[in-house]
């Protein structure tokens, strides 16, 4: 299956164009918002626009995601007739915003409460573990946290090395427990999306039926997830290191791109062989 992904992925890299555009149009209209919204109703209106901004990539490029596989089952004589097929389901974004922008919409508040519940026992899980720094230390990294702002040059390098051995340990307890928050998290939301474009477009009841979908088949999903994850990591932690090089950044960057558009299929690809109903219709 993963070997399965990796050729669907690069014959069809066309699906990382529309991810990029969109990662890269929000972050300038997040940069334009830094400095332009300075009041209550602009914050409203910034938020409002930025959950439409994600509902309307999610319905469209997930539902492109979708076609794009079921692509995948049919056979070509020739490369140019997949390659030509592949272009053409870009026609079909459209049809994915019509039919899923509610159900994205849902998941967008859904996820937004989640994020409400968990942060709260998340805090209160790191204060009974890891406890909290006292008011001196607290002081002292706010005045690195300003001195490392107001440098033009290795601002979170400078910050790191002039904090003790205590307060990088400390965070570092603070960082590994958010760390495995998330990663919990992400793995119990895996088969979330898929469940909507596929089968459920109701967001609530998809994300139920998706989490007893990854528990019955808990050793398949957990290994695929875990093969994900490591790879993932691996490939954050080099892209930490590039920031040095312009050139090798730039690389990295694209790898990201690449890695989140194969994730995507491998999970579509699972999704779609054992829980897909069209194919139990079949």
């Amino acid at each position: 299956m993963f070997k399965n992904a990796l050729k669907i992925t690069n014959n069809s890299i066309i699906l990382t164009i529309p991810l990029i555009l969109f990662v890269y149009i929000l972050d300038l209209y997040s940069m334009f918002t830094r400095y332009s919204v300075d009041s209550v109703p602009k914050i409203i209106l910034a938020s409002l626009t930025v959950m439409f901004m994600f509902v309307v990539f999610c319905s469209a490029w997930f539902y492109l995601v979708k076609k794009i596989v079921d692509l995948s089952k049919k056979v070509f004589v020739m490369d140019t007739d997949r390659s030509k097929a592949t272009f053409h389901l870009l026609r079909s974004m459209p049809e994915g915003i019509g039919e899923y922008f509610l159900s994205f919409l849902g998941v967008y508040f859904i996820f937004f409460v989640i994020q409400i519940l968990v942060t709260p026992v998340v805090y209160a899980l790191g204060i009974k573990l890891i406890g909290t720094t006292d008011a001196t230390s607290l002081q002292s990294i706010q005045t690195l946290a300003l001195g490392a702002s107001a440098s033009n040059s290795s601002n979170i390098t400078l910050f790191v090395d002039k904090m003790t051995p205590e307060q990088l340990v400390f965070f570092g307890k603070w960082s590994l427990l958010l760390m495995l928050t998330t990663s919990v998290l992400m793995y119990l939301l895996m088969l979330w999306i898929p469940e909507i474009i596929y089968n459920t477009k109701n967001p609530l009841t998809a994300l139920v039926k998706s989490i007893v979908k990854l528990f019955k088949d808990f050793l398949n999903t957990f290994r695929i997830y875990l093969i994900l994850w490591i790879l993932g990591f691996l490939l954050l932690f080099f892209n930490t290191f590039s920031m040095i090089n312009p050139l090798l950044y730039l690389v990295m960057c694209v790898l990201m791109f690449y890695y989140i558009t194969y994730a995507v299929v491998v999970i579509f690809l699972y999704y779609d062989k054992n829980y897909n109903a069209e194919n139990d219709e079949k």
